[in-house]
């Protein structure tokens, strides 16, 4: 798919930008939406990893994956670290976790219309976002949610269709609230069966692979995609009857919680942090301890979003600390990293990948054990030590194993870059080819158009003019059939410069 290059003497042209160590949007972890998954393989490698990090050994050299061998060099003990921007780093961080349970799956409470036809024959894969919120809103209803948790996946679903009224909607942030509103309902569903549910965050997770048009539009309607819960479903009937009688979230918290995050989603920042202030006030006066740990977690994504690090290092850490929600857990932990990282302190930063790699383990949480892997693996990368490779061969198998082609394109994608930048373009063409292969078959054309982009970078860096333009086309097409138009806009300014 992508040719080998011969190398000669690399040419960088002037307007070739440095990848930025938060640059792919897969970085930016959604914790809740790890995978259950019977087979505890990968969360045992993931928190072995963790323990020989933390005990100074060079971790276990993994099987190679399609023949490719992994560096076996040592990670340094003593290492010298940039000093940036100092930052003061909270409370030691136990990372160790005990009496890991094995969570079970249980049968998914909606249903997809089927035939024996294969799906991809007889259905468009273009689905509109208004049918994705509506579809939500009646598994909500069906279900039994509970008026106080509704009116909160609520809150998020607003927030997807304001967004998406707008002329360029923000897609990560619509995917953002989405992702929290099934966390919620699936929260709800595993409380009231006591059983771990995945069950709304699953098709959340299936309808992202599909063509989503993020333009609201309740006459677009794919019926292919409608959920259907019939009226004797077995575990709408189990959640009826096991139902307990919770008291509401107290309408107090419930508006000022929602105001802070309203505020914030319209960039009011200040009411924002003033509405949560007074949220947390009221979450310590009844004692609400699972709404409280949200709101710190949320107040230090506003913190960070202002650049406000140290206050974001303090509210993560307090998330941290009032919580035994290994979600929370794991999204404060990688929030942290990534502060650390971006200000070159890389001790710490490292320390808290490995905290959200345990916590994840715990929860077979396949996705946010690769990022966490991957970003340790590009810390190395950036100090030129090839000891990055070893460390992305462990991510590469919790891939496979995840069976997820998203996280094995997103791999596979880092790998490529790595090799770039160690000048060994013929094993980052290989890479990028693999990834483009992998998100290809997600369904991901954004990313393939992405991953197309660097390698047709590479080609030119190369002075491999045509075959370099040649692919920054077939980025150009995927980009198209992706509807990006920033990125068509972007890719056909570089086709003129190159």
């Amino acid at each position: 798919m992508l040719d080998t290059l011969k190398v000669t003497n690399r040419f960088t042209p002037q307007n070739r930008l440095p990848l930025k160590k938060s640059q792919d949007n897969e970085s930016n972890i959604q914790a809740e939406n790890g995978e259950e998954n019977n087979n505890n393989s990968a969360r045992s490698r993931g928190l072995q990893y963790v323990q020989d990090l933390q005990n100074g050994k060079t971790p276990s050299n993994p099987q190679p994956i399609n023949n490719q061998p992994a560096y076996n060099n040592s990670i340094s003990q003593n290492r010298t670290y940039n000093n940036g921007v100092y930052i003061n780093y909270p409370n030691k961080i136990n990372i160790h976790k005990q009496n890991v349970q094995p969570k079970n799956n249980i049968t998914p409470a909606t249903n997809v219309n089927n035939t024996e036809e294969p799906l991809s024959k007889r259905i468009s894969p273009r689905i509109n976002i208004a049918q994705i919120v509506g579809d939500f809103k009646n598994t909500a209803h069906a279900i039994g949610t509970p008026e106080d948790i509704y009116d909160e996946v609520n809150t998020y679903l607003e927030l997807v269709k304001k967004q998406t009224t707008k002329d360029n909607a923000n897609v990560k942030l619509v995917q953002t609230n989405l992702r929290s509103a099934a966390s919620l309902l699936d929260e709800y569903i595993s409380n009231t069966l006591n059983k771990v549910s995945k069950v709304v965050e699953n098709w959340v997770e299936a309808i992202f692979l599909q063509q989503v048009d993020y333009k609201y539009n309740t006459e677009d309607i794919n019926e292919a995609f409608l959920v259907q819960v019939p009226e004797n479903n077995e575990n709408k009937n189990e959640i009826q009857q096991s139902k307990k009688q919770k008291p509401q979230m107290d309408l107090q918290l419930k508006n000022l919680f929602h105001a802070g995050l309203n505020s914030i989603n319209n960039g009011d920042f200040k009411t924002g942090l003033l509405n949560l202030t007074q949220a947390e006030e009221r979450a310590k006066e009844i004692n609400d301890t699972v709404t409280l740990s949200k709101i710190l977690f949320e107040k230090g994504q506003l913190f960070d979003k202002i650049d406000a690090l140290p206050q974001a290092l303090t509210e993560y850490n307090n998330a941290i600390n009032s919580t035994n929600d290994n979600n929370i857990k794991i999204k404060s932990h990688y929030s942290m990293a990534q502060i650390y990282n971006d200000v070159n302190e890389f001790k710490p930063a490292i320390e808290h990948y490995m905290a959200a790699i345990a916590f994840a383990g715990e929860k077979d949480n396949f996705k946010a054990q690769i990022q966490s892997l991957t970003k340790i693996g590009d810390i190395y990368s950036d100090k030129y030590d090839k000891e990055a490779f070893n460390i992305y061969e462990h991510a590469q198998i919790i891939a496979e194993e995840s069976k997820d082609n998203k996280n094995k394109g997103y791999v596979s994608n880092t790998i490529a870059n790595a090799y770039d930048k160690f000048n060994r373009p013929n094993k980052a063409l290989k890479y990028y080819s693999d990834a483009v292969k992998n998100y290809e078959k997600a369904g991901a054309d954004t990313k393939v158009a992405q991953t197309y982009q660097r390698a047709g970078e590479l080609m030119i860096d190369y002075k491999k003019y045509d075959k370099g333009r040649n692919l920054i086309e077939k980025a150009i097409q995927y980009a198209k059939k992706a509807h990006n138009n920033n990125l068509i806009e972007k890719l056909e300014a570089e086709m003129q410069f190159s």
